[in-house]
């Protein structure tokens, strides 16, 4: 693995809990990665100096890992940057932090998916603090389910999830459903006596989505009855959206489907969904991730250079990525 290290190629996967960096040279042979802070929704008070912070701290420590210069005397050949809820306010800002001579900044889901299939044609389910399902086939042609924020979307993500918990606590505590135990099991978690004191707090931003979304592991290992019908319910509606995103796609054939995010290290989320989706979308070849989402933004970083992705350049990323 001696290789050239000319040029340098970023991936950067942004997400609602925590920014990746990867740093590799053309040969696919990575160099450092680094960790930064959450790097979603830019546009709120506050939000383009997170957004800002994460990509420095990130890209910041794996350019130090790779004994590189900081960050504003390196310059890239090209970078990619998945970003959760897309490409909308951060480009600008992200373009200010990276010197580089190739910049796209987009969505997350591609870049997930093309770390899941190392760049084939497939489906991703993205289900961490959020959720989206994403699929392109073998025409170049795209589509998207969910995705569309804790509000009106992200049925079986990891906030999801939290937020039926809490729900299905507060009927417990008003004596509206039978006590299985959730209202002990939420408090323990917050250390609070009342319900009401998460609520309020989350309402009055004293709690982040991703202390909500906490919740949830801890939720899926409890054994809990409540629990398991909505991990079930949530994993149904992926599979349903997975189903949805390959008619759109018109894919007659098998097709690779893989998940990604913190649902679904979870056994039982995993399994109920892998159950659901045989059951309705036989042609889905449930298949564990090749990649994870911030080598999927390098792929990308070396498909728009015009670089191969090729067995040669995969078989580095997978033998450097042991040694980093």
């Amino acid at each position: 693995m001696e290789e050239t290290r000319d040029k340098l190629f970023l991936g950067v996967d942004g997400g609602q809990s925590h920014t990746e960096a990867i740093i590799a040279d053309e040969n696919g042979v990575i160099l450092g990665r680094g960790l930064g802070g959450a790097s979603n929704h830019a546009e709120i008070p506050g939000g383009r100096k997170r957004l800002e912070k994460a990509v420095k701290d990130s890209v910041g420590e794996a350019l130090k890992k790779a004994n590189l210069p900081p960050i504003n005397k390196t310059v890239f050949a090209s970078a990619h940057c998945g970003m959760t809820g897309g490409a909308d306010y951060k480009r600008e800002i992200i373009g200010a932090v990276i010197n580089t001579e190739n910049l796209i900044v987009g969505h997350d889901a591609p870049t997930a998916l093309f770390g899941a299939t190392a760049g084939k044609p497939g489906i991703v389910v993205i289900s961490g603090t959020g959720s989206v399902v994403y699929g392109e086939n073998p025409d170049g042609e795209t589509a998207q389910i969910g995705g569309l924020g804790f509000l009106f979307s992200d049925e079986g993500s990891g906030f999801w999830l939290a937020a039926q918990v809490i729900r299905f606590a507060i009927k417990e505590q008003d004596g509206l459903m039978e006590n299985s135990g959730l209202q002990k099991l939420v408090s323990n978690f917050f250390k609070v006596i009342k319900i009401r004191e998460i609520t309020d707090a989350f309402y009055n931003g004293k709690i982040s989505r991703d202390e909500i979304a906490g919740l949830a592991k801890i939720a899926a290992e409890s054994g809990n009855k409540v629990v398991r019908e909505q991990l079930l319910n949530g994993a149904n509606i992926l599979a349903e959206s997975v189903a949805g995103a390959a008619r759109k796609l018109n894919f007659s054939g098998s097709f690779p489907i893989s998940g990604v995010g913190g649902m679904f290290r979870g056994k039982l989320m995993q399994k109920f969904f892998v159950e659901s989706l045989n059951a309705n979308v036989p042609n889905a070849i449930f298949t564990e991730p090749r990649f994870t989402p911030p080598i999927g933004a390098l792929l990308l970083a070396y498909k728009q250079h015009k670089i191969a992705v090729n067995e040669k350049l995969l078989l580095n990323l997978e033998l450097s990525q042991k040694e980093k």
